[in-house]
């Protein structure tokens, strides 16, 4: 199984945010009971945070993830205003329920980093450990162990634009 990565439109922009309220779902059962806001929504449709801004901004990229032409998720990709010295950061990644568990994620994964050359920032809520888990192997696979990791509390994360952020795992690495 060999995930196609395509370079996402603005009018793709609709897909990604409808598959975002899953990607909100699956988040919910390690944010839900850890932070606010995590409530199930009293009209049974989780929302995801607007991500108009990855179609929009200079150095965001977003693509589709597919697998014989159906949707298997998605990848967004932005840079850290927190972390100037990083070119890349993963800042949304997200593979369907089904193609989970296949390594589908970690080939897609890989391919954004060979693709994208220079110092990768990847970060994943502490809470979310599937998450944590997942990133902590398929870097350390693609870097042979040569990664760093460290736990980022809210205050150094904090910006202007994103005033009240998580806590993060953040993964460091050159490609």
């Amino acid at each position: 199984m060999q995930p196609q990565l395509i370079p996402a439109t603005l009018a793709d922009y609709p897909v990604i945010q409808n598959m975002a309220r899953f990607y909100a779902y699956d988040m919910s059962r390690y944010c839900g009971q850890a932070f606010e806001g995590w409530e199930f929504p009293s009209d049974g449709l989780y929302e995801c945070r607007d991500f108009k801004d990855y179609f929009e901004k200079k150095n965001n990229q977003a693509f589709l993830i597919k697998v014989n032409e159906e949707l298997a998720g998605f990848a967004l990709i932005d840079q850290l205003e927190v972390l100037p010295e990083v070119d890349w950061n993963m800042g949304q990644f997200f593979i369907v329920a089904k193609f989970q568990r296949s390594g589908l994620g970690a080939k897609a994964a890989n391919q954004l980093f060979n693709h994208f050359k220079g110092e990768w920032s990847v970060g994943a809520i502490p809470q979310n450990t599937r998450a944590v888990t997942f990133w902590r192997k398929v870097i350390s696979e693609y870097t042979h162990n040569n990664f760093s990791e460290k736990n980022m509390t809210p205050l150094e994360l904090k910006t202007a634009e994103h005033p009240d952020p998580y806590p993060m795992v953040m993964f460091r690495f050159k490609n």
